[in-house]
């Protein structure tokens, strides 16, 4: 179980943005703790002042820096810190460079409502990773207003144990290196083993096509304090409190 709140930090230049976006998040998470920043160097004291657990990062930034070179920073300290980049555009190229870089979820904030984008963050504050439709592809998943059909698991795939734990690492962008450190194993292992394995069952070859495909089916996958080890109880959260 948690037990402090989410710290969220939005970085994005326009203050009216910002401001809805608080709004909405506020909706979604009554009890975070949410930090803003208008730049990058603003981002970077924000970063020091507190553990972030999801940052909302705005690409087109004024100044020098994007929130692309500030997703970098996060993945060069090795932070475990969420991150979801907000733009205008959706071009799949853009796209797929900010996965690449280790972001786990990308949001186009020119959506035609306000519902659709609150059900965006909910996609994300939900532990499954949102991605345009031009993304993910034809037929792919969108947040979709609550229905009767129950929501696909990672489980329902076969998927479980440190398997499991290795999936919710790799959703959360973070690098083999992370990965392995959480798990309490060798890097090596992650890239021989688990990887592989996880490429297998989705039937995909590389991280960014995994991300894709965990977006394009609505795929929860669980936080690590609530996946069970093979044959065994709830394993302890490894190293992260949420």
């Amino acid at each position: 179980m948690s037990d402090r709140n989410l710290i969220i930090l939005i970085l994005e230049d326009q203050g009216l943005v910002r401001a809805g976006m608080r709004e909405l998040i506020q909706i979604s998470e009554p009890q975070a703790r949410i930090l803003e920043a208008s730049s990058y160097e603003e981002a970077l004291v924000r970063l020091e002042e507190a553990r972030v657990d999801i940052a909302f990062l705005d690409i087109d930034l004024k100044g020098a820096r994007s929130g692309l070179d500030f997703l970098r920073q996060l993945r060069e300290r090795e932070l475990d810190t969420r991150a979801i980049m907000l733009s205008g555009r959706s071009d799949k190229d853009v796209v797929m460079e900010c996965l690449r870089e280790g972001a786990s979820g990308y949001i186009v904030k020119d959506m035609e409502s306000d519902g659709l984008f609150r059900r965006a963050l909910d996609t994300v504050f939900q532990g499954s990773v949102f991605l345009p439709a031009n993304v993910i592809g034809r037929g792919g998943f969108s947040p979709t207003p609550p229905s009767t059909q129950a929501p696909v698991t990672a489980e329902s795939l076969g998927i479980s144990g440190r398997a499991l734990e290795a999936l919710y690492w790799v959703c959360q962008g973070l690098p083999n290196k992370a990965i392995a450190r959480h798990m309490g194993i060798e890097e090596g292992t992650v890239r021989k083993d688990y990887l592989p394995r996880l490429f297998r069952i989705f039937k995909v070859v590389r991280r960014t096509e995994l991300l894709i495909e965990v977006s394009r089916r609505g795929i929860h996958v669980p936080r690590p304090d609530s996946v069970p080890p093979e044959g065994g109880a709830p394993a302890p959260a490894p190293g992260i409190r949420h």
